[in-house]
Formats: C-alpha cells, sequence, structure tokens
C-alpha cells in the first residue's frame, strides 16, 4: 500500500493576499483623506518668520544692517551701505508676493512695516499680522532679533 502523508499547506493562497491589500489600501485611503490640507496662511508665516531669521543672520555675517519691509502685497530685502539702502535681489533676498487669499494688516496709516537688524542681530521690536480668511497669524520680532510666530489677537 502506497501511503503518503497529507499534504499541510504552507503560507497563504493568492485569495488571502488580495484581501489583505485591499483591506491596507482602504487603511492608506482613510488616513489620506483624513490628513489635513494644505495651510496658505501657517505657509506664508512660516516662510516668512524663515527669511527674517535669515535676514538677521545675514546681518551678523555681513556686518550690515538688513532690512525688510513688509507691504500688502509682498516683502523685500535692504542692506545698509555706506552710500545708503541697496535692494537685495540674489536669491535667497528676491522680493517675494504673498500667495492668493493671504493679506498682511500693516499698522494704520502706513504702507510698509519694516523691520531692521543691526549687525549684533538686535531689532526693534515689530509684529505683523497676516490674515487669511477669518483666521490670523503675527509674526513677531523681540529686541534681541528672535522671530516668532503665534496666533493673531483680534
Amino acid at each position: 500500500m502506497n501511503q503518503r502523508a497529507p499534504r499541510h499547506s504552507r503560507g497563504f493562497t493568492l485569495v488571502e493576499l488580495m484581501v489583505v491589500l485591499f483591506i491596507i489600501g482602504l487603511a492608506g485611503a482613510a488616513v489620506a483623506m483624513t490628513a489635513p490640507g494644505r495651510d496658505p496662511l501657517r505657509e506664508q508665516a512660516d516662510r516668512f518668520a524663515a527669511r527674517l531669521a535669515l535676514a538677521r543672520d545675514e546681518a551678523i555675517l555681513g556686518t550690515r544692517t538688513i532690512e525688510v519691509t513688509a507691504t500688502s502685497q509682498g516683502y523685500g530685502f535692504s542692506r545698509r551701505q555706506f552710500e545708503g539702502w541697496q535692494a537685495l535681489h540674489a536669491p535667497p533676498f528676491g522680493n517675494v508676493l504673498w500667495e492668493d487669499g493671504v493679506r498682511a494688516r500693516l499698522p494704520r496709516n502706513d504702507e510698509r512695516q519694516r523691520f531692521q537688524f543691526d549687525p549684533t542681530g538686535a531689532a526693534l521690536p515689530r509684529s505683523l499680522r497676516l490674515e487669511h480668511e477669518a483666521d490670523g497669524l503675527t509674526v513677531e520680532v523681540d529686541a534681541a532679533g528672535k522671530v516668532r510666530v503665534h496666533a493673531a489677537r483680534r
């Protein structure tokens, strides 16, 4: 008599693997659908704060005062030279426009807000409120030149 041992299945069937892949795909789609969307206000505020910090560092390294001028359309950079202010255009200091929907709330009766960093990195305390729809964030520079972004107070 020829007796064979019963075959034991090893591994998973193709159907079982397909079911697992389908469940993983559903879970991934659920995560993607609930992920937070793009926040143009936060992006612009963080980018502006980073550029202010870069301007402070440039003032220290270049031993020249750097000014960042923000308007309702965007912001630009200037360096104090012996003969006066010289606009900076080379990256990363080119002029930047605010993204659509993001607006800067400027001080009353002013068309611009100036942030100046001296060669030691110190600055006159200044802030700028950025708004998008009903939300607002404030970018603030303190006397030591430290730059912060926080929720705007109405």
